[in-house]
């Protein structure tokens, strides 16, 4: 019976979902196809500010966010988190101060209406095309000197292990050190345990949203990549494991 409710919770919040993204992508559209590209980043704004959290409170989804004091809302910054669950991207995106593009792999494309939206707002990478990574670079690179912020996974998919973390990438390290923009820690608790990435189960509850103090990469160069790695890495364990 609890796998039944777990499924049929699912459901609905997968409903909720694609209705939500359904209406905001054909007026996202519409507003891009007058206004222009300009407003993609307001609408970005929208996405985190509005639609994620209304997405939360649909599916029961309480985010308590501790540290977010540490964050600006004018500097640009690569934020990164954990990934373990569906939930991950409103939850994360719900909690963060300022919006941000997220990086998302190629095969998200072929998502109804979500893919959709992805293409106009966010930024798509095919990690088997090394020509699609560097011009993945390239956009994130000009994101960046416009002030905007990125959003990346460091683990490249959801981790479906035992272990906390899975092994970083490492994209999202390198576009801050190359830009020389602050790095982000958010780490989620608990969506793991809402939302099983080995199953299609869902439960209302609450998730924890923890932000370190921004990690600087001033003067870093690629030599300095894997301990910015480890930074984040101990940063994120810290919380995963207490």
């Amino acid at each position: 019976m609890k796998k039944l409710l777990a499924a049929l919770w699912a459901f609905w919040g997968f409903c909720a979902f694609m209705a939500v993204v359904f209406v905001l992508t054909i007026a996202y559209a519409l507003i891009l196809l007058v206004g222009g590209k300009q407003y993609s980043m307001q609408l970005v704004w929208c996405n985190f500010h509005y639609a994620s959290p209304l997405l939360c409170k649909l599916m029961l989804l309480k985010v308590k966010v501790f540290g977010v004091e540490k964050i600006s809302t004018t500097q640009p910054y690569v934020f990164v988190a954990n990934h373990n669950a569906q939930i991950d991207i409103i939850c994360g995106a719900s909690a963060t101060p300022q919006p941000a593009r997220f990086l998302a792999k190629a095969e998200v494309k072929y998502i109804p209406f979500f893919g959709f939206m992805v293409r106009m707002l966010g930024i798509l990478v095919d990690r088997k095309s090394k020509e699609s990574r560097e011009k993945s670079y390239r956009y994130m690179a000009a994101a960046l000197q416009k002030g905007e912020s990125l959003f990346l996974y460091p683990e490249g998919t959801r981790n479906r292990t035992e272990a906390p973390l899975k092994e970083f990438k490492d994209g999202a390290f390198k576009v801050a050190i190359m830009a020389q923009v602050p790095v982000a820690v958010q780490t989620l608790l608990h969506t793991r345990k809402l939302n099983d990435p080995r199953s299609i189960h869902l439960w209302p509850g609450t998730v924890e949203v923890h932000w370190a103090e921004p990690i600087a990469t001033t003067g870093m160069t690629m030599d300095d990549l894997p301990r910015l790695k480890e930074m984040v890495r101990a940063e994120m364990l810290k919380h995963l494991t207490q």
